[in-house]
Formats: structure tokens, C-alpha cells, sequence
């Protein structure tokens, strides 16, 4: 009985942390400290703070516009917890939004705030075209590349502008390889959760491509990652660093791999997401080179 009660708190801890987006948050600190070490440049306090603060601000916002869009008919477990608290949730996002502009414009260099305001821009334009298009959504139109992309590009930005040039072909291999794990994982989440995107009518990747179909380009992605990873760790670099960074994106992949090979085992209590959400963790590990 002990260890099913133990068994619960647990679940319900990992349960308000996934949905408040706070395993995603750790998982953008620990990718740009992935980033900074990748390309040996200082790691700064202010930027970490700022980058988390931003990620969270991110994700929240995609939360609220779909709990607004579907109150309390909302099936997915994140979007009606937003919505029952938003009177909650919205005024700390305001908070932390502001916060976070105010932090940018004191703590970052001009290249660093101009690019992440082209950033911004077009997240914003992207917000804009989902919410009028609502079902209508374009097939390229992707929210889980979309945000894949802005995840990795956003947490690189910074350390990029501090390097100073053009990274080279090995470094853009390690980020592209990154975003092809944030979009598995993406188009993982919607490929166990169809049912609730086909309830809630949201234009996910599985919603528009099948579950079939969805499962073929997940195994896709992940071999594009197994081979890009085992090419850098053999053939790209005599550096332990760059060969570390090859290694941890080839355990997230196993990682991914393992939740699309176990549905049944990972389908229970939503261990899908906090597997996969904790597979970004792994950067970190960075940190022992």
C-alpha cells in the first residue's frame, strides 16, 4: 500500500511538472549549456535566466491560446488545467513576459536582442496564422516543426552571436540533429495522444498524416539522428567535446526509439511525456568533458 500511495505523489509531482512546462524547461537549460560547451564560448548567468524565462513564456502562451480556444471541453489534461486556472496562470505569464523583456534589454548585447525580436516576430506571426486558420491549418504549417525549430534556434542564438562566425559543418550537424529529435519527440506526443487531438480538433502531425503514416517518418527521423550520431562520433572529430555532444544525441534517439518501439508500457499515466521530455535532459551530461 505504501509503495502505491509513494507511487501516486510521485506520478502527480511529475504529472504538474509536465504540464506546467517546467521538464522543458530544464531540458532548454540544459541544451544551451549543450550549446555553450559545443562551442567552447562562456556560459552567462543572465542568458540562462533569460533563456528559461522565454522558453516558459513560449510554451504557456501555446497552452493558454488552446485552453481559450476549447475551455472546458478541452480533453488534453495541460489545456483544461489552464483553463480552470488561468485567472491563476495568465497574470504570472504577464509577470514572467515582462520580466523577461526588461532582462533581455539590460542583460544582452544589441546582435543578441535584435535577432531574438526577429525570433519573436515570428513566433507571433506564426500564433497569428494558427489561430485564424484554426482546422484549416496548411499541411507545411507543422506545430511540431515549427516549434522544434524555434526551441533549437532560439537556445542556440545567443552562443552563436558570441562565437563570433559561421559554425562549422560539424557544429551545424549537431544542431540540425537536435531539431530532429524536438520534432520527434513533437509528432511522438501527437502520435499517443490522436484521440484527444481528433476530440479537441487539433491539427497535430498524426491528426493530418495518420497514425501509420506518423510512425514510418518518426522511425524516419530517427534514423537520419542514429546516422548523423554514429558518423560524428566515428568520422567527424578528434574533439572528446564535439564527440560527447554526437553520443548524448545518439541516447536521446535510443531514448525516442524506445517509446515508439513500447507503446503499451509508455501509454500508462502519460509516461510517454515525461520520458520523452526528460530525454532533453541528457545535454547536460556535457558538463562532465
Amino acid at each position: 500500500m505504501r509503495i502505491v500511495k509513494l507511487k501516486k505523489v510521485f506520478n502527480n509531482i511529475f504529472q504538474k511538472i509536465n504540464i506546467l512546462s517546467l521538464d522543458v524547461v530544464a531540458g532548454s537549460m540544459m541544451t544551451g549549456i549543450f550549446a555553450c560547451k559545443v562551442l567552447h564560448v562562456e556560459l552567462h548567468f543572465w542568458w540562462i535566466a533569460i533563456l528559461v524565462l522565454a522558453v516558459w513564456v513560449m510554451y504557456t502562451a501555446d497552452h493558454l491560446l488552446d485552453a481559450w480556444r476549447k475551455k472546458a471541453h478541452a480533453s488534453i489534461k495541460r489545456h483544461l488545467f489552464h483553463y480552470k486556472n488561468i485567472r491563476t496562470v495568465l497574470p504570472v505569464w504577464i509577470a514572467i513576459a515582462i520580466a523577461c523583456i526588461v532582462l533581455s534589454l539590460m542583460m544582452l548585447e544589441k546582435d543578441i536582442i535584435y535577432l531574438g525580436i526577429l525570433l519573436g516576430i515570428c513566433i507571433l506571426i506564426y500564433f497569428g496564422v494558427v489561430y485564424f486558420n484554426k482546422e484549416k491549418r496548411p499541411f507545411f504549417l507543422q506545430k511540431e516543426l515549427f516549434i522544434a525549430l524555434i526551441y533549437v534556434l532560439g537556445i542556440w542564438l545567443a552562443p552563436i552571436v558570441w562565437y563570433g562566425k559561421n559554425p562549422d559543418g560539424t557544429t551545424l550537424m549537431i544542431i540540425a540533429n537536435l531539431v530532429l529529435l524536438a520534432w520527434t519527440e513533437g509528432i511522438l506526443v501527437s502520435w499517443f495522444e490522436l484521440h484527444d487531438d481528433m476530440t479537441d480538433k487539433h491539427m497535430s502531425f498524426t491528426v493530418l498524416f495518420g497514425k501509420k503514416t506518423s510512425k514510418r517518418f518518426i522511425c524516419f527521423l530517427l534514423i537520419l539522428v542514429f546516422v548523423f550520431s554514429i558518423s560524428g562520433i566515428f568520422f567527424m572529430s578528434n574533439n572528446p567535446t564535439i564527440r560527447m555532444a554526437f553520443v548524448i544525441e545518439l541516447m536521446m534517439g535510443l531514448v525516442l526509439a524506445l517509446l515508439i518501439s513500447l507503446p503499451e508500457v509508455f501509454s500508462k499515466n502519460e509516461q510517454y511525456r515525461y520520458v520523452g521530455e526528460a530525454s532533453f535532459l541528457l545535454p547536460g551530461l556535457i558538463m562532465i568533458i
